[in-house]
């Protein structure tokens, strides 16, 4: 597993955090998670119209899950906030997320866990990128100052906004942000010019890119865990370790036929109609996926991130304003290491 290296830190950037969690203490009111059998093996897990969930699936209708003695139900959600709003309402036992949900969700009491990756920077390929909008004259990221920019606020293409501009030592306020939570809007905005330009993962950045949009900066000189997969603790040690298990099988099942990988990843609107024929589906690396979770470095930069952006209380100081402290490393990432031979 490589050395993840912290972000920069980065000035004080109020950002008012979504509504939905202004009533996250009223949500931890609600019942347990629904869908576990009296057994505690059914798992209900929450996913986004996102390539990285792939293995998710595969482990799913390849039975990965069920060998195991997990009856996985993946409930598709259409933003990360409707996904966080059911995490909160106690209707899912794990979800696709990034690991800043998972931070906000242990701060509010709430037991999820990151369990597994689903995707890690790569140098050689590109998993996120910055995209202008079919026909811009903005060719480079220094054309873009002042730009409109949809971004989903405080998940992880802000969160990799930051990080853009901060490798650039540019300002944070170098765009004109717009917060669009549903990815397929946010897509058709910047593709019919109402936005110059937003960040999208792969594929979609490919088919922005095909619509006529130039990618101006990209995720490669990163490193770092992307997506993520988090549980509630209280399925056990044993469902978890399980979980891995599939999603490593998964993994290795879709690097030897991308072909049917990529026919199923259509089928779910995974990936957008137009690509189905050509995307050439990149390999996952096996080391890091689903075993290379986040980093404490990792976890420190998230931390601090929430915390200038009002969604944390500061490190160190008491809570106020119904802001709460960030919960211990340990809490929000699975402490195991990977298997012998990964």
């Amino acid at each position: 597993m490589r050395d993840h290296r912290p972000l920069r830190p980065w000035p004080a950037r109020a950002i008012a955090w979504p509504a939905i969690l202004i009533l996250a203490l009223a949500a931890l009111a609600a019942p347990g998670a629904a869908g576990l059998s009296a057994d505690g093996t059914a798992v209900r897990i929450g996913t986004l119209p996102i390539a990285d969930s792939v293995a998710l699936h595969v482990a799913q209708r390849q039975g990965y899950f069920r060998a195991r003695g997990l009856e996985v139900e993946l409930i598709p959600f259409q933003s990360a906030m409707e996904k966080d709003a059911a995490a909160l309402a106690g209707s899912i036992d794990g979800h696709f997320c990034e690991i800043g949900s998972v931070i906000v969700q242990r701060s509010l009491g709430l037991p999820f866990q990151v369990v597994a990756a689903s995707s890690h920077t790569d140098k050689a390929k590109r998993n996120f990128g910055l995209v202008t909008r079919p026909g811009s004259q903005a060719k480079t990221l220094d054309d873009l100052r002042g730009a409109s920019l949809a971004v989903a606020r405080l998940y992880i293409v802000d969160f990799l906004t930051d990080a853009f501009l901060l490798s650039r030592n540019l300002p944070l306020d170098f765009f004109d942000r717009r917060d669009i939570k549903k990815i397929p809007v946010r897509y058709q905005m910047l593709v019919s010019g109402q936005i110059e330009a937003a960040l999208f993962p792969e594929p979609l950045l490919s088919m922005a890119e095909r619509e006529g949009g130039t990618v101006v900066m990209d995720d490669t000189g990163l490193d770092m865990p992307l997506a993520v997969i988090a549980l509630r603790t209280t399925l056990g040690t044993e469902a978890i370790e399980a979980t891995r298990e599939a999603l490593a099988q998964a993994v290795a099942w879709i690097n030897q036929n991308p072909q049917p990988a990529r026919d199923l990843m259509a089928e779910l609107r995974l990936i957008p109609p137009a690509l189905g024929r050509d995307l050439v589906l990149p390999e996952f690396n096996p080391r890091l996926i689903p075993w290379a979770l986040p980093s404490e470095d990792l976890f420190d930069s998230y931390v601090d991130w929430l915390a200038r952006s009002q969604a944390l209380a500061p490190r160190g100081s008491p809570t106020g304003g119904g802001l709460r402290t960030a919960p211990a490393y340990a809490d929000v990432v699975f402490q195991a290491p990977p298997p012998a031979d990964g």
